[in-house]
């Protein structure tokens, strides 16, 4: 810059003795005279020099073990070079004197990368700290500019998060017409380096959880220190056009793994009320029925070729001319290898599109991944054999077909307006489809589909949530010889067995199979176990985390700080891991209980498999919905879903009551099967190896989130509501959780 505040080299010196690996300075100054009596790192040898020279040397002469990255760049002339510094780093410091308006600009940038923000300066005897942490929702605020509003509005606009990145020069920002001088206001060492203190200070409380005012300052002629907490701002403008997720958030809720696709030829069919149709009619009937054999209709390499047969109706999509699809969804898009769109994969068939507003799931762009990272040949539709076939049936992967998209597209919505009536929602929300040209796709008569949502998750509670929570066992208890024992005497005599001395429990999904699984199942909501916060330091347990999320880790951490052991206040909860399990349950019991009422089937049926039944009501098909959305958990994938006015037998091709409803059940027992732990006939894998110690304890808190199901699917009474007091520890829990297998595909 053509001016230099003293508190970067303040900074400097405070941070790289912190033992930080890299600290990038950015500078376009030299050191003059009038610098000394407050840059600690310079001496009257260094006048004339460049800063950032004189400063890695003034460093290097106290054997300071952090790396110290000096550039020489002017940040205005040359902001694209500051924009990809910003991408390396984990925290800017913004201490450039030349104006709001650039200040304006750093807190855009910071916004739009999830980067905390930090400022100190100093006038006069005094010194002025600012931080702000950008985590969570950073849209909701508060920024730097929630409480710094220049006038000019247009060159506002031009700032905004959506667009700041993409500048490499920013020399339309006006400067300050006047900047104070040291003999104005008569800085000194003192105020100086007391602004960098408590900046760098403030940054570290963060990083650990705390929550601290934004603004500090303090006044070293009266010893005056004072604080307040900056509100967000309905009006400010960097926050309305902010990312809906912080980039923590985002690693956390929905992944790490990252896929590239590339726009290819097909039809973009956008979703809305009354373009699909409904009735059931005998044409409709037996286009579907048609599915349960191969579609030797197609031609002879179709002979063995099968596609998912719903036992229930067509629907049909009607042409809806006023209907447009948002411009990033506009041209069909698929897994390439070196596409030049990122999106975050989510399993084999589909991956997620991060905009600044929304995150679109397309569900069937091609299995160019699948699910253990082997890579396919483009276009990525594999053929894969039919399990139970005996005539070498093989079907299509890596896409949707026209009749599962459509009807995943209106039982989404379908489903939502069911589940709003108690408050849940879906987890996918239907936007549209495409239908896929492809030049080199395999049998081209089977036209490949790809449907488009926007998604609220993708982190699964099967794979991700409750491996997580296991993982956390050892964390939360760490006398789990007692704890184990404690819960071991609590499961009745028939849960039990001793083998060479050894007592171990029977699982939970063993007793939920049994007749007398009330009797049998165990529930500890109610009992006191000696919990303690997962530590914020590092450990055995947590050297593996994604070193972006360790912040989020030790945020979680802290905010558990106050829950953990439970107080006395905490009635009818002696278990804060109990009652998230209790919670989880309840929330999975509602979703079923209002789809049962409805009449809908989530996509339990039999179709070319005789011997292994579609069953899409399962853990996995739940995603744990990110901070601020409500409730914990979302269904989703209704792409096999039907309702029973639409079904069909596939035995008799005949509208059959009694096998719909029996099928429903079903569905509900399944879903109790699995959350208590069996993984059988589900596609559903976890990662946990039990050990001896945390056999009692995880099958505890398994029975606990069945009897939470079992209780809200019979509309029994929440034995357990959660009081106000602890529902933040619970979503730190889930985080904490979620951090834990951050590397875990779906």
């Amino acid at each position: 810059m053509q001016r230099s505040c003293p508190l970067p080299i303040s900074h400097l010196n405070v941070t790289s003795r912190l033992g930080l690996l890299e600290v990038i300075l950015v500078d376009y100054d030299v050191v003059a005279a009038s610098n000394i009596n407050r840059q600690v790192l310079y001496c009257s040898l260094d006048v004339g020099r460049r800063k950032i020279d004189a400063a890695v040397e003034g460093l290097q002469r106290d054997n300071i073990t952090s790396k110290v990255t000096p550039v020489f760049c002017d940040a205005v002339k040359e902001w694209g070079r500051v924009v990809e510094l910003a991408r390396k780093a984990t925290v800017v410091f913004n201490c450039i004197d030349y104006g709001e308006y650039f200040d304006y600009a750093v807190c855009s940038l910071c916004v739009q990368l999830s980067l905390p923000y930090v400022a100190a300066s100093s006038y006069g005897h005094t010194a002025i700290a600012e931080c702000y942490p950008m985590l969570g929702r950073p849209k909701q605020g508060p920024c730097w500019g929630c409480n710094n509003t220049p006038a000019n509005k247009d060159i506002l606009q031009k700032l905004v998060p959506s667009l700041i990145l993409d500048y490499k020069e920013i020399q339309f920002l006006p400067k300050d017409t006047y900047m104070p001088t040291n003999s104005d206001v008569g800085s000194s060492i003192l105020p100086c380096s007391l602004g960098a203190m408590l900046a760098t200070g403030c940054w570290l409380n963060t990083l650990h959880g705390y929550s601290l005012p934004q603004w500090t300052t303090a006044d070293y002629a009266t010893f005056n220190i004072s604080s307040y907490t900056v509100q967000s701002n309905t009006d400010c403008i960097i926050c309305r056009n902010a990312p809906r997720y912080s980039k923590q958030t985002l690693e956390a809720y929905f992944g790490t793994s990252m896929v590239r696709l590339s726009p290819v030829e097909g039809e973009a069919v956008p979703y809305s009320d009354g373009c699909i149709t409904d009735p059931v009619t005998d044409a409709l009937t037996e286009v579907s029925r048609q599915r349960l054999w191969p579609l030797a209709h197609l031609g002879e390499e179709y002979a063995h070729c099968y596609v998912p047969a719903i036992p229930a109706a067509d629907m049909s999509l009607q042409s809806q001319e006023t209907a447009k699809l948002p411009n990033e969804l506009h041209k069909p898009l698929l897994k390439t290898e070196n596409g030049t769109v990122l999106a975050i994969r989510s399993g084999g068939r589909s991956s997620l599109l991060v905009t600044q507003d929304t995150i679109y799931r397309l569900k069937g762009c091609g299995n160019y991944l699948d699910a253990d990272g082997f890579r396919y040949p483009y276009p990525g539709f594999p053929l894969k054999p039919v399990e139970g076939k005996e005539d070498g049936g093989v079907e299509v992967k890596g896409c949707c077909f026209k009749h599962t998209a459509i009807t995943e597209q209106f039982m989404s919505e379908h489903v939502g307006m069911v589940l709003g009536v108690e408050g849940m929602v879906v987890g996918n929300r239907p936007r549209g489809m495409w239908k896929y040209s492809l030049p080199q796709e395999p049998l081209p008569k089977i036209e490949k589909w790809c449907g488009l949502f926007e998604t609220l998750g993708e982190r699964r509670l099967a794979s991700h949530l409750l491996v997580g929570l296991e993982l956390l066992l050892p964390l939360m208890f760490p006398d789990l010889v007692s704890s184990h024992d404690k819960v071991l005497t609590l499961f009745p005599h028939a849960r039990t067995s001793c083998v060479e001395g050894v007592r171990s429990v029977q699982p939970t999904w063993s007793a939920w199979l049994s007749r007398d699984r009330e009797q049998l199942l165990v529930d500890l909501c109610n009992v006191r176990l000696q919990e303690v916060r997962p530590s914020q330091c590092a450990t055995p347990h947590t050297t593996h985390l994604t070193p972006s999320l360790l912040g989020e880790w030790c945020r979680a951490s802290y905010a558990i700080r106050e829950s953990l052991p439970l107080k006395e206040e905490s009635r009818g909860c002696g278990s804060l891991m109990a009652a998230l399990y209790w919670e989880l349950g309840w929330e999975v019991g509602v979703v079923k209980r209002l789809m049962e009422e409805s009449g809908i089937n989530w996509g339990y049926f039999i179709d070319h498999n005789p011997f292994e039944p579609h069953c899409n009501c399962h853990p996995n098909n739940y995603i744990v919905l990110p901070p601020g959305e409500g409730k914990l958990l979302a269904p989703v994938d209704f792409d096999l879903a039907f309702r029973g006015e639409r079904f069909f037998s596939p035995y008799t091709g005949q509208g059959d009551t009694e096998l719909f409803h029996s099928w429903v059940h079903t569905e509900y027992e399944e879903m109790g099967r699995t959350l208590g732990g069996d993984q059988s006939n589900t596609g559903v894998q976890t990662a946990t190896t039990l050990s001896q110690e945390t056999t009692a304890l995880v099958w505890g808190f398994r029975d606990t989130m069945v009897k939470g199901y079992s209780c809200s699917y019979n509309k029994g009474q929440n034995l357990h509501p959660l009081p106000d007091h602890l529902k933040v520890a619970m979503r730190a829990l889930v985080t904490m959780a979620l951090v834990l297998t951050a590397n875990h595909t779906s």
